[in-house]
Parts: structure tokens; C-alpha cells; sequence
């Protein structure tokens, strides 16, 4: 049985293999604390679990629900991007809901792209973004991000010849793994560098909400003229503490996205619509909720840099996202320092190559766990003699 080629060029999945050496470690009886995926401990607003508790006792939401979206869900989302972004959204043309945004970024790009089309991915990167574009049979073509240039690509530096070929150029702000923030100068750069080649330009915030000062990030969309190219994806997952409920939206140009719900009738049948209605509360709720969470976040952030700091790293605190992202100690590579660090003090970590080849030399630790356990984390590494030097 030869599997699809679209398969077997996709990388190893490092999550999956990481899930694996978990088991492993819990059946020896070992107490681990996994900080390795980033999967929110946050609980959902209480309201928003009243909410799905009430919808459940309406047997009409057990029918299948609307491929893009009950009209009250899409009236929210498109409510949302004004209070929050200062974007005018079409909730009728210009919204479609996702089975979480990891999906609809995926999706996106079978919509799009055709056997040798490239997208253009900066990296490190979220795996869905280079790897949706493998899975319909495209290139990514790597924009390499260090910590020299901040983690930023240089769309200056991109051959004219490759942007004019290319399809999409995918950016997401502020960034899965590397946790940093564009400025506006970025964003509008990034605007007028699709329009000029002629690409999609893919903008993934599913981080918009998880910020620690002052400088909101920024939507794509709110640059002028963007949604003549954009697509933006939101995911519920982050913000409100409901990655397993699995919802999200895409906004932006109508095309993008009637072709995004066109895949979907082909694939799925929507959101359990009670989980659309839960959301509903959770997109009008006072910021009360997500600025607990951003408080919680900072919190966490603030505890495990200041102690990894103490073990002789020195990290700056990142200004947005759960993650950090850690250089490894000399004589490991990210591979083999996440193992080391797994047998060693049952801390689990993700190894930077999950996120891509320039991954390589870093860790990435997602702050998914109570202080109390990131404080037994950095205890556990310290008398384990585990230090940056």
C-alpha cells in the first residue's frame, strides 16, 4: 500500500514522534510537565460554557449546520474585527467559518495552489504553513528569519523572478514559534509586495489577543487597499481557552473566501452549530476575560525567563504569544537537548526543526502550565545541572 506522494513529501511530524517519547516516559511513572505543545490550560469564560450547556437543550442545533457559518455567528465575528482591528467586515461575503484556523490555512491553500505553484513561507513557521502547500503538490520557498534580522523576512531580498512565480506569500504576526511582533511598516510592506508580484497574501493572527504591553498587533487587513489581496485567519483557541472546541474564521477579500467555503462544502459539514453559538457569547464579551488571560500569560512569561535567565541564559521577555523560543546549550543540537531535557527532568520542550529547518538550534517552550509547575520545571533543571553556558 504506497501512499500518496503528497504524503510522503511532507516532513516528519515532530509532534507526533514527541507524543510517543511521552507515553513512553509516563509508563516508566514519570511526572512530566509538558510545556512542549502549545495548548492552552485557560479555561473559557464561564458565560461562554453556560452558553453551550443552553444550546445543547435545542435539538434544532443537532441538525447539520451552514458550511460558512450561522448568520448570528458570522454578524459576531464581523463585529469583533471592528472593535478589536478597526476592520470593516461583510459578515455576508466576507467571513467563513473554520474548524479551527489550522484547517482553513491548510484548505486555503488546496483552493489555490497547483502541482509546482510556490508559496512563499518565512521560517521557522507553524508547520500548517509551509505544509499545506506540500500537500497540494506546491513548493514553499523559504524566507529564512534569524535572530539577527528579529525574526523578520526580508521581502527585499526575495528574487524578482521567484515573487512573480510564486502564489502567496504566508505571514503570521505576532509568530509561532519565534513569539515576535511585525511593525506596521511590515504590513504595509507585505501589501504593496503582493500587489506588485500579484500573490494571496495569507495573514495568520492566531495570536492577535496574547499581548504583554502596550502595542496592539496589528491586522493585515487594517493596511489600506489589503483586502484587495488578504485573507486573515482567527482562531478561538488562544483568546478564549477553546483549542478543543475546534473554532475559528477566516475574513478578508470575498473571493479568497468564497473559494476557502467552496472547498469546504467538499470536505466537511461545518461547526456543531452549539459550538457556534457558544462563540457567539465568547466574540461579545467585555475584555474583562482576555485581559485575565494576557495577565496569566505574563505571569508565566515573566517566571520561566527570569529563571532560565538565572541558569545563564539571557533571553529577552517576548512581547506577544504563550512561547518562548530558546537557544540549546553548545554540545546539543534541538533534537537532542529536547530528549535530554525529557530524560532528565521529565520537562518536555518542542525541538526547534518541527517548525522547520531553521528551527535548528532552538527549543521552543509553550507556557501551558500553572506557576507552580513552571517553578517545579526550572527546579527540576537546575538539579539536573541543565544550563546555557
Amino acid at each position: 500500500m504506497k501512499e500518496a506522494d503528497r504524503l510522503t513529501k511532507l516532513p516528519i511530524y515532530v509532534f507526533a514522534q514527541l507524543d510517543a517519547l511521552k507515553a513512553n516516559e509516563r509508563a516508566k511513572g514519570v511526572d512530566l510537565i509538558d510545556l512542549g505543545m502549545g495548548n492552552p490550560d485557560v479555561a473559557p469564560p464561564p458565560q461562554v460554557i453556560e452558553s453551550l450547556k443552553q444550546a445543547l437543550n435545542d435539538p434544532e442545533n443537532f441538525r447539520y449546520p451552514s458550511f460558512e457559518g450561522a448568520p448570528d455567528f458570522k454578524e459576531a465575528v464581523a463585529g469583533w474585527c471592528k472593535r478589536q482591528y478597526g476592520i470593516n467586515i461583510d459578515p455576508q461575503h466576507e467571513v467563513v467559518a473554520l474548524i479551527g484556523s489550522k484547517e482553513g490555512v491548510v484548505h486555503l491553500a488546496m483552493a489555490y495552489i497547483n502541482p509546482g505553484d510556490i508559496t512563499l513561507v518565512p521560517m521557522p513557521a507553524y508547520p500548517a504553513h509551509f505544509n499545506g502547500t506540500i500537500l497540494s503538490g506546491g513548493e514553499p520557498y523559504v524566507l529564512p528569519t534569524t535572530e539577527k534580522n528579529g525574526f523578520l523576512p526580508d521581502l527585499k531580498d526575495v528574487d524578482p523572478s521567484i515573487a512573480d512565480a510564486a502564489k502567496m506569500l504566508v505571514i503570521s504576526f505576532p509568530t509561532n514559534p519565534t513569539a515576535v511582533c511585525a511593525p506596521r511598516s511590515f504590513f504595509e510592506e507585505a501589501v504593496a509586495f503582493a500587489k506588485k508580484h500579484k500573490l494571496i497574501l495569507v495573514s495568520d493572527f492566531a495570536y492577535a489577543e496574547l499581548y504583554f504591553g502596550n502595542e496592539k498587533p496589528i491586522s493585515a487587513l487594517s493596511i489600506p487597499g489589503a483586502k484587495d489581496v488578504c485573507i486573515e485567519f482567527h482562531t478561538l483557541s488562544k483568546t478564549f481557552g477553546m483549542a478543543g472546541w475546534r473554532i475559528g474564521f477566516a475574513v478578508g477579500n470575498p473571493r479568497l473566501v468564497e473559494s476557502l467555503r467552496k472547498i469546504k462544502t467538499n470536505l466537511d459539514y461545518g461547526i456543531f452549530t452549539c459550538v457556534q453559538k457558544a462563540a457567539v457569547t465568547a466574540l461579545n464579551l467585555k475584555d474583562g476575560y482576555i485581559d485575565n488571560v494576557r495577565a496569566i500569560y505574563k505571569r508565566r512569561r515573566d517566571l520561566f525567563v527570569d529563571g532560565l535567565n538565572r541558569l545563564g541564559w539571557k533571553l529577552n521577555k517576548p512581547t506577544a504569544t504563550m512561547y518562548l523560543w530558546v537557544p540549546v546549550p553548545d554540545g546539543f543540537n534541538a533534537t537532542s537537548f529536547s530528549l535530554h531535557l525529557l530524560e532528565k527532568t521529565g520537562v518536555v520542550a518542542a525541538p526547534g526543526v518541527a517548525f522547520g529547518s531553521l528551527g535548528e538550534g532552538y527549543v521552543r517552550f509553550a507556557l501551558v502550565d500553572k506557576e507552580a509547575r513552571l517553578e517545579e520545571a526550572l527546579r527540576r533543571m537546575e538539579s539536573a545541572g541543565i544550563r546555557y553556558a
